[in-house]
């Protein structure tokens, strides 16, 4: 049942694009980490808001990596010739997709647990390194899945995978903008609030930032902020369930 997990996980981790991108996220990690540390100006950051920088990075790294990954996982083998074949084992569509979806999540895991140790090094010396830990695994766990949900869902309907990897880094990017790129002027305005008030990704950082910075480590006080994580998530599986229930290997023209 799991056969296909297992030649999509060692196609993503065993081969060497797979061992690169975990090295570069530890080389991202480790100078993001550095820098925060050392440098003059950004040591003088409060400790929770230097947690808080490393937690997006984790978080925006690992949901870019997965999207990417599942938005060619159907797509790409539509177009190398091999789907036609893999629709004659003795598994369904949606458990294809499935298992598919499993590898990525089993990647986003890896990426996480590389991550935990460079959370409590930047966390030492306060009690915010559980709580780090915890809520970036939540977030991150629940952004991953939604973007890898829709991302395989693209990546089955277009059948290319330049259109389909194009179409998810546009939506990674549209759900990122707000957080990382907007400036705290235009938060504020009524657009940016409406704008955030919907984003998973903006209520992600935005509890991420009153946990460790604010200090409200509660899970009842986050509430407000998961919710709608959640919602996302439910919306990107009802996405999924439609788009995977028949493949049809005819490439897009």
């Amino acid at each position: 049942m799991l056969e296909i997990y297992q030649r999509e996980f060692s196609g993503s981790f065993y081969s060497w694009r797979g061992g690169v991108w975990i090295v570069a996220a530890a080389l991202i990690f480790s100078m993001v980490a550095y820098l925060l540390l050392t440098d003059k100006e950004l040591s003088l950051l409060d400790q929770g808001e230097m947690l808080f920088t490393l937690a997006e990075v984790i978080i925006a790294l690992g949901v870019v990596m997965s999207a990417t990954s599942a938005s060619s996982s159907i797509s790409g083998e539509i177009e190398s010739g091999t789907f036609e074949s893999l629709l004659l084992t003795p598994v369904t569509h949606r458990q294809i997709a499935m298992q598919k979806l499993l590898s990525v999540l089993t990647v986003w895991a890896i990426l996480y647990l590389v991550s935990i140790p460079y959370l409590v090094v930047v966390a030492s010396g306060t009690h915010l390194a559980l709580s780090a830990v915890l809520y970036v695994g939540l977030y991150g766990t629940l952004l991953v899945t939604g973007l890898s949900l829709i991302s395989i869902a693209i990546s089955a309907r277009l059948k290319s995978s330049k259109s389909s990897i194009m179409t998810t880094l546009m939506i990674v990017l549209i759900l990122l903008a707000p957080s990382l790129f907007f400036a705290t002027s235009l938060k504020k305005t009524d657009f940016g609030l409406a704008l955030e008030s919907i984003n998973p990704v903006s209520q992600s950082f935005n509890s991420l930032d009153s946990v460790l910075v604010d200090n409200e480590q509660a899970l009842s006080l986050q509430v407000d902020h998961i919710w709608p994580v959640v919602v996302f998530v439910l919306a990107c599986l009802l996405v999924f369930v439609f788009f995977t229930r028949q493949f049809e290997v005819k490439s897009a023209e």
